[in-house]
């Protein structure tokens, strides 16, 4: 458990793997998030890549100024509905594209990406679109998941 957002500071300039893992994998009180966001917001892509960041430290991150953040939120697989609505029209369209090839995006966002101005996203969505429909059909003709 990271205690303080020193902890995780010290966590994520160290080189020892040891604390790279840690500062992706173990918790944080609620209010280490948003001190780290709030008075250290170069940590923010840190922040965003931790497996255990709360939706709504996600939902925040989902605003900040910098692409690669919002990126980093894109790309995280258990993003909300509000939270993807909003990465969908992001104004960069490197933030869509990784939403649009996150394994867990709404199929309504993928829809919405399918149709977006930059060919590269659209691609990406319809891409992922034809996988899920894949599946699908692999699925109701009772055949195993592939690893």
């Amino acid at each position: 458990m990271i205690s303080t957002a020193q902890e995780f500071l010290e966590l994520m300039r160290s080189e020892d793997p040891s604390d790279y893992h840690r500062s992706r994998y173990d918790e944080a009180p609620i209010e280490v998030w948003w001190e780290l966001i709030a008075r250290y917001s170069l940590a923010n892509e840190w922040v965003a890549r931790n497996k255990t960041s709360p939706v709504e430290i996600l939902r925040e991150l989902s605003r900040d100024p910098r692409v690669v953040v919002r990126t980093e939120v894109a790309m995280t697989r258990r993003i909300s509905l509000d939270i993807q609505a909003c990465l969908a029209a992001d104004a960069d369209s490197s933030v869509r594209n990784a939403l649009a090839n996150n394994a867990k995006v709404a199929d309504e966002i993928l829809a919405q990406l399918a149709e977006d101005s930059e060919e590269f996203v659209r691609d990406s969505a319809l891409r992922r679109i034809a996988n899920r429909r894949a599946e699908q059909v692999s699925a109701s003709n009772g055949d195993k998941p592939s690893i």
